[in-house]
């Protein structure tokens, strides 16, 4: 749903890649009778999270993974009518089987799509489908056959892609801290270590 909840509006999603393959739910198809989708494990921010610490406890609820979150990938927004379209949020509602009317006149959305790494001394398959308790199934999707799948959202087709033909992967990094002091001195290497 839009609305300017922030434990509805911000989640995050988890980019983990290993060994040539993708971590991916195969989520439950939706109303209008499609085939299910592909999406990677996170979800909504809890009272007192960073981006990261939601990440990597999505992840290990979603999967029984345990990852280190290690920056983000990219973000993805939604601004509520004036980038959704009302035909865009009225599909939205039915493909969910919402009331039309429970439809705000406006909202934000955003998603951040954080890199994860299974941590040192477990197995990758470590309970991969056991803990998502929405029926989706996880498991690792070769890169080369993401493109071809559905797959939400569609800019992790042409990331995989990339990837698959030995691009380096991209990112930016996050500042998680108090306000801080403009005299302080800067973790100098911080964008470099997004590369």
């Amino acid at each position: 749903m839009f609305t300017h909840d922030i434990y509805r509006n911000v989640r995050t999603r988890v980019i983990v890649v290993r060994d040539g393959a993708m971590l991916l739910h195969v989520a439950g198809g939706d109303s209008t009778g499609r085939d299910a989708y592909r999406v990677p494990p996170g979800g909504g921010l809890e009272p007192n999270e960073t981006l990261f610490e939601c990440g990597e406890r999505e992840v290990m609820e979603e999967t029984g993974l345990r990852v280190k979150v290690t920056g983000v990938a990219f973000l993805r927004e939604w601004v509520a009518p004036s980038r959704v379209p009302v035909g865009e949020m009225r599909r939205y509602a039915e493909a969910w089987e919402l009331d039309e009317a429970q439809l705000p006149d406006h909202g934000y959305g955003l998603e951040v799509y954080l890199w994860g790494e299974i941590t040192e001394g477990q197995s990758a398959e470590a309970s991969v489908g056991d803990h998502w308790a929405r029926g989706g199934v996880a498991e690792w999707v070769p890169l080369e056959q993401v493109p071809k799948d559905p797959l939400f959202p569609t800019e992790l087709k042409a990331l995989a892609r990339d990837l698959a033909e030995g691009r380096k992967r991209v990112g930016v990094p996050l500042f998680t801290s108090g306000l801080g002091d403009p005299w302080d001195e800067p973790e100098w290497g911080a964008f470099r270590k997004a590369m």
